[in-house]
């Protein structure tokens, strides 16, 4: 009995190095499983009508504009991409001239050549696209990753700036709040940029859903596919490890402009309780609103996209009027 337990011992040992061999050898030759999606792949399926690309400082930015009236910006969150916004954009293309964007090393924005993936880096692109599409004025809705860019863009222009909606924004979160420098994935997780099955977007969907059943078949195959595209995967493990929220508290503190707050009650990423403590900590916005939705998680866009969408247009059209 003793031998064939030494047996099965030796048997799992060379099973773990054959897998660990495995893993560095996938690495070490870039194999990736499932293979990369090719550029030209990708944008057949995806592109849209009102699809567009323009180059800022070296990265071929994707974004679509819908609508005409004052500028409304919309940015999405993390691993996400601006078809996310359709429940939005349906409803506010006909009163606003909606702007949205897929972030650098999203959707069918190509990975950023210059592998910086910063907030400083964010939101310089964000500025230098907003001048090349010549917006002097504008609001701006963000999520999660998108917020936060929002917040850090509104405290380096103020004077652009006349609304803010912040979609749960992660920028609160105990994990990066405060902290001068990221907070890198361990090593072996860097093993997901070359084994990337696609239970694991449905598992990144899912915990983000309030109601991780509504995640739809169609969602996870959107979010997979764009995620294979050429470089995505590599450029996401970088974002990550590069992410720092910066001084929030004080760009929240000097926030001006009239600002909806929106979260999910069901937010497992970001809890319910940071939206409070983010209103009382926005105390010189001039107007600040907040819409707290029983079912949400974190992923609100995706998960209750026609009724944030309505909300966010009741909101708006508070301060722009039918005639807008």
């Amino acid at each position: 009995m003793y031998q064939f337990v030494k047996f099965l011992i030796k048997i799992a040992i060379v099973l773990i190095l054959g897998i660990v061999l495995l893993f560095y050898s996938m690495i070490k030759l870039d194999i990736r499983y499932p293979s990369d999606i090719s550029k030209e792949s990708i944008e057949a399926k995806y592109l849209l009508e009102s699809s567009d690309f323009i180059e800022i400082d070296g990265v071929n930015i994707h974004y679509a504009i819908d609508g005409k009236g004052p500028d409304l910006l919309l940015l999405h969150a993390n691993y996400a991409n601006l078809i996310d916004w359709n429940p939005w954009v349906n409803q506010l293309k006909n009163h606003f001239r909606v702007i949205r964007i897929d972030i650098p090393g999203h959707g069918l924005t190509e990975a950023d050549p210059s592998n910086d993936y910063s907030m400083q880096r964010t939101v310089f692109l964000l500025e230098r696209f907003l001048n090349e599409l010549e917006v002097d004025r504008l609001s701006i809705a963000g999520a999660s990753l998108g917020g936060t860019t929002s917040l850090h863009y509104a405290n380096q222009n103020p004077e652009k700036i006349d609304h803010l909606i912040l979609v749960s924004p992660g920028a609160l979160n105990p994990r990066v709040r405060g902290r001068s420098e990221p907070v890198t994935l361990p090593k072996p997780f860097e093993i997901i940029a070359h084994i990337t099955p696609k239970i694991i977007t449905e598992t990144l969907l899912k915990g983000g859903f309030g109601e991780p059943n509504n995640v739809t078949d169609e969602l996870i195959m959107r979010w997979h596919d764009l995620l294979l595209r050429e470089g995505q995967r590599d450029a996401q493990i970088a974002r990550v490890n590069q992410y720092v929220s910066g001084n929030i508290d004080e760009v929240l503190s000097e926030i001006r402009s009239p600002t909806l707050i929106m979260w999910g009650k069901k937010n497992n990423v970001v809890p319910v309780n940071l939206a409070y403590e983010m209103k009382d900590m926005m105390k010189n916005s001039s107007r600040i609103e907040m819409i707290i939705y029983e079912s949400g998680g974190h992923q609100l866009v995706q998960e209750l996209g026609l009724q944030t969408g309505e909300d966010a247009l009741k909101y708006l059209m508070k301060f722009y009027g039918e005639n807008e």
